[in-house]
């Protein structure tokens, strides 16, 4: 599983319209090889939106801070046919962010083949 979270700042378009930035989370998912099944764009008042797409291999969400020049993107997915800090480039492009202006950090998931034993239960085969 790949759950990375990346935090933009120095957005200079930090507020696109909603449509936008769902066309670049398309973008994105298709470099990753993933598959779009819903989109979920929520606007808020007076500025700002969070933009969810579900993916057949997860999800991949926006959400922008415009008052703060800073957006917040979070690509979770078990599969990635590119690393996803290249796959998001398209959205960077549509808050006009840089490289330089975002921090990474990837979150350790537990594989479902690690769920065939309930966590925390030690199994025992002796007397």
């Amino acid at each position: 599983m790949i759950n990375i979270v990346f935090d933009v700042s120095g957005c200079t378009r930090p507020n696109p319209p909603a449509t936008s930035l769902l066309q670049a989370m398309r973008d994105t998912a298709a470099l990753l090889g993933c598959t779009v099944l819903g989109e979920l764009p929520v606007a808020f008042q007076p500025h700002g939106a969070t933009c969810v797409i579900v993916l057949a291999e997860s999800h991949l969400t926006v959400s922008t801070w415009p008052e703060h020049h800073m957006a917040y993107i979070d690509v979770f997915t078990c599969r990635a046919d590119v690393e996803p800090a290249t796959a998001i480039k398209p959205i960077l492009a549509v808050l006009g962010a840089s490289n330089a202006g975002v921090a990474r950090q990837r979150i350790h998931r537990l594989r479902p083949a690690r769920l065939s034993q309930p966590v925390g239960l030690t199994v025992s085969t002796g007397p």
